[in-house]
């Protein structure tokens, strides 16, 4: 797995992967091993999963992904809220 995005913000460093809710769920899991083994080399970092949809409460898979991505500490933002979230960012980081 590699990291889709990277970024710096007051001395942090962000890191923004992409993650399939509905065709690839198990993925999350890899992306928790990441998550943990990039905080230990880097302690002021922060993670982002941009997803393909919104996890639905009612499916366990799409609860798994949402459980194991809060356990991790990753912000998972669903596509549809990418925009508003990249409006939030720009002006931080640049």
């Amino acid at each position: 797995m590699r990291i889709d995005y990277g970024y710096r913000r007051n001395g942090t460093r962000g890191f923004v992967q992409t993650l399939s809710v509905s065709r690839a769920p198990g993925d999350v899991k890899s992306l928790a091993y990441t998550v943990e083994r990039i905080r230990n080399k880097v302690a002021a970092s922060e993670f982002t999963a941009v997803t393909d949809r919104t996890a639905d409460r009612g499916k366990r898979a799409h609860q798994f992904v949402r459980e194991t991505l809060r356990d991790a500490g990753v912000e998972a933002v669903p596509l549809e809220g990418l925009a508003v979230w990249t409006a939030k960012m720009r002006p931080m980081i640049q």
